[in-house]
């Protein structure tokens, strides 16, 4: 198997194994051994645990970050925006569950440059939403205001999401249906 094709396969096996326990509880022995690599092969890719997860780290929230991105870029009406970004959220969830966990979960209590990579991710993200918000209320909103409701939404998806990850998909649908409804009444009757 070539470098890259290695790494990747490297990744995925130690997203799964990060993700089923935690950071604190997982070897470079256990990554090794699941990947089916010596210990030296994958120290030849990353330097320590830290940089695994890390690049890991990296590589999730990378992804979620683009997910919700396109989505508020791609949909057409501000209503659609709502439903494509915060559906791209809970698929990244449903689909990428170990990532998710370490990206959201695994961060509480992680040192510092764990917090500030996925913080960073996250205010890019609400950078956005806010943006977007300001833009669509046509100066109805001032950027305080806006924030606040950006936190709001993003927070609300961030929470609704983490209940049962990848269960039936009927349900998550219908969790995706009530939350635009709320945001989509809650923003337009939003007055500073």
């Amino acid at each position: 198997m070539r470098g890259p094709e290695r790494k990747a396969q490297i990744l995925a096996v130690a997203r799964k194994v990060f993700g089923r326990n935690g950071f604190h509880n997982v070897s470079m022995d256990e990554v090794a051994r699941e990947a089916g690599v010596t210990k030296p092969i994958l120290y030849d890719h990353f330097s320590s645990k830290e940089a695994l997860y890390l690049a890991l780290l990296d590589a999730d929230a990378d992804a979620l970050e683009k997910r919700v991105r396109t989505a508020l870029a791609t949909a057409t009406g501000n209503r659609e925006r709502i439903r494509q970004s915060f559906q791209a959220y809970f698929d990244f969830v449903d689909e990428h569950a170990e990532g998710f966990r370490m990206v959201m979960e695994e961060t509480v209590g992680a040192q510092e440059i764990t917090r500030s990579r996925v913080g960073g991710v996250r205010e890019r993200i609400l950078g956005e939403v806010s943006d977007l918000i300001v833009r669509e209320s046509r100066g109805r909103l001032g950027r305080p205001d806006a924030d606040s409701v950006a936190l709001g939404l993003v927070g609300m998806v961030e929470t609704v999401a983490q209940r049962d990850p990848g269960g039936p998909g009927e349900d998550r649908a219908r969790s995706v249906d009530v939350l635009v409804s709320l945001a989509w009444r809650g923003i337009s009757g939003v007055r500073p």
